[in-house]
């Protein structure tokens, strides 16, 4: 008697609470059309600064930079992949998604380690734009590390 009050009871719950998602709330699918740009409606991902130069650091060093953009388009702007050229530069990004008029980032972190000469790398973040991608850059010399 227990167990099938307990399974009526869990049951009445999970379809009270599918209705209700369905009620007031989006799903998935209705999200992502929301998200998809057309030819009228679509994000703009503007940046501050799409090029850095970080100059001279010694092998070894880690340098980081925060590429800040605003979403000039006229829907929300979502980031689905931040890509770096190289193993030595790893990504981090706005999760949420930017509404127009805001801004987001796109922070870098880059480790010098066993590099040398001048290096161009970029990132490349992958997005609800149109074009899909957007790429920043930064130039950087490593100076060989002295010997001690």
């Amino acid at each position: 008697m227990k167990k099938i009050l307990f399974i009526a009871l869990s049951l009445t719950v999970l379809f009270a609470c599918d209705n209700k998602q369905k009620e007031g709330h989006k799903d998935e699918n209705e999200l992502a059309e929301e998200l998809r740009p057309t030819a009228d409606k679509f994000p703009v991902m503007k940046f501050d600064r799409s090029v850095v130069d970080f100059g001279k650091i010694t092998e070894g060093d880690t340098v980081f930079h925060t590429f800040k953009f605003t979403n000039t388009g006229n829907i929300p702007l979502v980031l689905s992949a931040v890509n770096a050229s190289c193993g030595c530069t790893t990504p981090e990004w706005t999760n949420e998604p930017v509404e127009p008029g805001k801004s987001g980032y796109i922070k870098v972190k880059f480790n010098s380690k066993y590099k040398e000469g001048k290096l161009q790398k970029t990132v490349t973040a992958y997005a609800n734009t149109l074009p899909p991608d957007n790429t920043v850059s930064f130039k950087v010399e490593v100076l060989k590390k002295p010997v001690q």
